[in-house]
């Protein structure tokens, strides 16, 4: 199975073998593509919840609206889910990965650049986390050091930084339970 994409205009259009129309992509805003960068990279790391990871790809392969009341990015409603709603009737699971992830990459600060690192990487698992640890090396979650690391060691190294991608309302990120702060040393005496 392969997957063809081409910017035509601000939209990515994703072409996939034997589906004679494509798949039309929107740019998120800037905002909602760096909260759906975060809570991706937080899943991959297993720290953002299944229904989170959920929204992040109806959201980029079909649009987000600012919610007023939590100042939180969500896909807009149901009925203008038309990619997601084509891609569960029309692309078998398989088929479905490779127009969504590509979308997902579109999203983020890799761009364009993403979208053919997943493709040219095979598509699927291996284009994943090829496009994966282009993201992470883009967003300097690699730090340099003598022996080369995976994007799994990133992906961990990035879960144990405090998460800005949690939902309001939840933990206040970055905050340690009271046993778990470091202690401040005793003044020394005289």
């Amino acid at each position: 199975m392969t997957v063809t994409a081409e910017l035509v205009g601000r939209d990515l259009h994703l072409t996939v073998e034997g589906i004679e129309q494509p798949f039309v992509v929107r740019p998120l805003p800037g905002r909602a593509g760096l909260q759906a960068t975060n809570t991706y990279l937080n899943g991959a790391a297993g720290v953002a919840r299944a229904e989170e990871m959920a929204d992040v790809i109806i959201m980029c392969v079909d649009g987000a609206r600012l919610d007023p009341t939590t100042d939180w990015w969500v896909p807009v409603p149901e009925d203008e889910q038309t990619n997601y709603a084509r891609i569960g009737l029309e692309l078998s699971q398989a088929e479905a990965d490779s127009v969504l992830m590509p979308a997902f990459f579109w999203q983020t600060t890799l761009g364009l650049d993403g979208v053919r690192t997943y493709i040219e990487g095979g598509e699927g698992i291996a284009g994943t986390v090829k496009a994966t640890g282009a993201l992470v090396a883009r967003l300097g979650r690699l730090s340099p050091q003598t022996s080369p690391r995976t994007v799994s060691d990133a992906l961990t190294s990035a879960a144990s930084t405090p998460s800005t991608s949690s939902r309001p309302g939840g933990a206040k990120p970055g905050k340690q339970p009271q046993d778990k702060r470091p202690k401040k040393p005793k003044p020394r005496k005289g």
